[in-house]
């Protein structure tokens, strides 16, 4: 991976000095492509990531060849402002997305697993394209703040059981919400940012290696070497694994408020604009996976009519048979990395470079753009307003939108056609 100056400025608490510090990154470096490389699914610091702020994910986008960018965070699109304006800044083509977590009961008493290997029944669905926000008030807003809330009361209960487990073991550390709530810009806190809050807590309360090692020790009834403890990513992974995980002495149980179903969060999804995509897990494979022609029967059914895969967790030759599946039924393929944990990977892998899977990639991320800009400018995305796709021909419906996605219209044409009625704009893209 290639190394390059990460500025504190990047991830300032202010969002102007953010976006400062990456317009004067430009002086230094021609902003622009420099290789035309896919990643439609990444997250930022709006729900857990490596990244501090959108803007530094941007940064690092452009230093390693990505062209086509994409946020994703859980629950929140806090971070579109940001994101659009430091692509605008890099001229990296930016893409929009949201994801939360249904439930399928039905499923979940079959004990069949969807894309959470640990939990039967559980889906993560992304929603690709977002093109405006919930209306304030109504149904599908209050279900996913429902949802939100949920999760950070969950998340409250697990800080004091932990707090509560550390002064039982000898070892008070005075934990409390208000550490983890701390860091998240907008309060969006997950489970790993608990467990982010607790590491670092232990790493302020006590500074020797040998002590930090023995208070590792003590409570999670494990040994700890001096690499895991300087390895930030594994060692938040070993905490949660062995103290708020099911069955370990802090976990607690989600209520079902937390989730909705399939049908509600699909709905959810298309009041953003979105075109709903399921994750696919790449590995392990899944009950719900095994057969690919089964799942996209079964996703279409749900309506989702794309998938989101990803580097690092999906095989060559696997990727492979997902495109191929795609392509026959119409589906795009959205390639990310989603970089929600604590450790820097590369923003891009082998699956984006192959031949043959890239051009496929390239066409989906083309499609992506393409429903943006005419959901935009025409109120005309890939989806009717009953959720259906607009072409009664998948294959169709994809190789248009795509090509209005090549199109890559400059800013000046885009900010020309806002200034034209409904009716030029439609003419100018022959709908």
């Amino acid at each position: 991976m290639v190394h390059y100056p990460v500025p504190d400025g990047l991830f300032d608490d202010k969002l102007t000095t953010r976006l400062e510090t990456l317009s004067a990154l430009t002086k230094g470096a021609k902003p622009g492509v420099k290789n035309r490389w896919i990643n439609l699914h990444v997250h930022t610091n709006e729900s857990f990531s490596y990244f501090r702020s959108p803007a530094e994910a941007v940064w690092h986008a452009y230093n390693q060849g990505v062209e086509y960018y994409g946020i994703n965070d859980h629950y929140t699109i806090d971070g579109h402002g940001e994101f659009r304006s430091a692509c605008k800044i890099m001229r990296l083509k930016a893409a929009f997305s949201v994801e939360a977590v249904a439930m399928d009961a039905d499923r979940h008493k079959r004990n069949r697993r969807f894309n959470d290997p640990d939990n039967p029944g559980r889906i993560y669905i992304i929603g690709k394209g977002v093109v405006r926000d919930l209306e304030e008030g109504s149904r599908e807003h209050k279900t996913l703040q429902t949802m939100r809330d949920s999760i950070r009361e969950r998340n409250s209960k697990i800080t004091e059981k932990m707090d509560q487990f550390c002064e039982e073991k000898g070892c008070p550390i005075n934990f409390r919400y208000s550490d983890v709530r701390a860091l998240t810009p907008r309060g969006n806190t997950t489970e790993r940012h608990v467990a982010q809050a607790f590491c670092e807590k232990i790493n302020s309360l006590y500074k020797e290696t040998n002590l930090k090692l023995d208070i590792y020790k003590k409570l999670l009834n494990t040994e700890i070497d001096e690499d895991t403890l300087e390895d930030t990513a594994q060692l938040q992974t070993i905490v949660r694994a062995k103290l708020v995980k099911s069955g370990m002495p802090c976990y607690v149980e989600e209520n079902s408020s937390a989730f909705t179903t399939i049908k509600n969060l699909v709905g959810i999804h298309r009041k953003y604009g979105t075109i709903p995509s399921y994750g696919l897990m790449g590995g392990p494979i899944t009950e719900e996976e095994e057969d690919l022609e089964e799942l996209v029967d079964t996703v279409t059914g749900f309506g989702m009519y794309a998938f989101d895969m990803f580097e690092f967790r999906t095989e060559l030759n696997r990727a492979k048979d997902i495109i191929e599946i795609a392509a026959h039924n119409g589906i795009p393929v959205f390639i990310g990395t989603e970089h929600n944990t604590k450790t820097l990977l590369p923003l891009t892998g082998e699956i984006g470079k192959a031949p043959g899977s890239y051009e496929y990639l390239k066409k989906s991320a083309d499609f992506l753009l393409g429903h943006q800009l005419l959901s935009e400018l025409c109120g005309f995305g890939y989806l009717t307003e009953g959720g259906e796709p607009r072409f009664g021909n998948r294959t169709e419906g994809f190789d248009f939108f795509s090509g209005i996605g090549q199109m890559d219209l400059p800013d000046n044409k885009i900010e020309e056609l806002h200034g034209k009625d409904l009716a030029e704009r439609k003419k100018y893209f022959g709908i």
